[in-house]
């Protein structure tokens, strides 16, 4: 289509971008502090250093304690951003969250059903490493289903010694500062098709395709969306975000009039899919999406436009291509 159009010398040509990357998430602070309790009513509380602003830690943190525990998530309680239940915590950036403040979740989660398989299996005269999981019902020892002992029972016998096995404290709470082996490397690859007007440098983006690998993926939703926002601000950067100044300094795009923005009616239905390779520095096996999209999309925008007109002599425009740059840099290959 693209080799019809030119040839026929159309007015509206199209250009196709493409852009592959490399980023580096969790690039400093490689900590975070986490825990998980489980209450004498069987529900839970996980609490976490990092804050969300949107990205829906409360859904994940909570699924993967739901995961280890066999606790219903509706059943476990997420706490962030209060300093008088969360002693310390590096907080969100560097699309750090998951992949070090889940962990510290994970492992917390972890270190909580080792204790209650010690205490079940000292109350049964068990192995603990016969004990299992039974969700929504709590533990039991596998194959016996009459040994299911709900999460209740098991927290109110942490609480009695006289129940314990040696070395074991009372109650079924587990924090820690979990410590990452480094930094994390998502990668990925961008593609985006647009429509540019040689008459008056308009550009309508058609389609973008986004294929990013951000490790082990744990809940799809979450990680869809933080792409789809990533790749708005990419595109915003591409082709719309720009401040200006007169002659004499004075910010002319001072508001959300003057200073364009991506809104729902100029994005395409953006199309995203991913790889999984899990990052060996942690054990969820998670790296960084948060950016991901920013990175991806600018690049390939920015060539996809270039691309519609290169034909006509043009090699390059400064971002944002906005109409007006997009026509001066016909003008001049003429």
């Amino acid at each position: 289509e693209q080799s019809e159009r030119r040839a026929s010398g159309a007015r509206r040509q199209l250009g196709i971008g493409v852009s592959t990357y490399v980023e580096v998430t969790a690039p400093f602070g490689n900590t975070e502090w986490g825990s998980t309790e489980v209450h004498d009513d069987g529900t839970a509380t996980v609490r976490v250093g990092t804050s969300s602003h949107g990205q829906g830690h409360e859904s994940a943190f909570t699924q993967i304690v739901s995961g280890v525990l066999g606790i219903p998530r509706e059943d476990i309680t997420f706490v962030q951003g209060d300093t008088g239940e969360v002693p310390q915590g590096a907080g969100t950036g560097g699309s750090r969250s998951l992949q070090l403040g889940g962990s510290a979740v994970l492992t917390s989660a972890e270190q909580v059903l080792a204790k209650a398989k010690a205490i079940l299996a000292h109350q049964l005269e068990a192995n603990p490493d016969d004990i299992i999981v039974i969700d929504g019902a709590g533990l039991g020892v596998a194959g016996a289903p009459g040994t299911a002992t709900s999460w209740a029972a098991l927290a109110a016998a942490s609480a009695d010694p006289s129940q314990l096995p040696e070395g074991v404290d009372p109650g079924l709470h587990a924090e820690l500062v979990f410590e990452s082996d480094g930094a994390s490397f998502p990668f990925g690859a961008h593609v985006s098709v647009v429509e540019v007007d040689t008459e008056s440098g308009e550009v309508e983006l058609l389609r973008h395709i986004a294929v990013d690998d951000c490790g082990t993926i744990f809940n799809r939703v979450l990680v869809d969306g933080q792409v789809h926002g990533g790749v708005a601000q990419g595109i915003g950067q591409a082709l719309f975000e720009h401040a200006t100044y007169d002659e004499v300094g004075n910010l002319q795009s001072g508001n959300l009039m003057t200073y364009l923005l991506p809104t729902a009616p100029t994005l395409p239905s953006i199309e995203v899919d991913h790889t999984e390779t899990a990052s060996p520095n942690n054990p969820l096996g998670a790296k960084g999406i948060g950016e991901s999209g920013t990175i991806g999309s600018t690049p390939a925008v920015q060539n996809a436009v270039i691309d519609a007109v290169a034909h006509l002599g043009v090699k390059h425009i400064d971002m944002p291509t906005t109409p007006y740059r997009v026509w001066q840099a016909l003008q001049e290959a003429k």
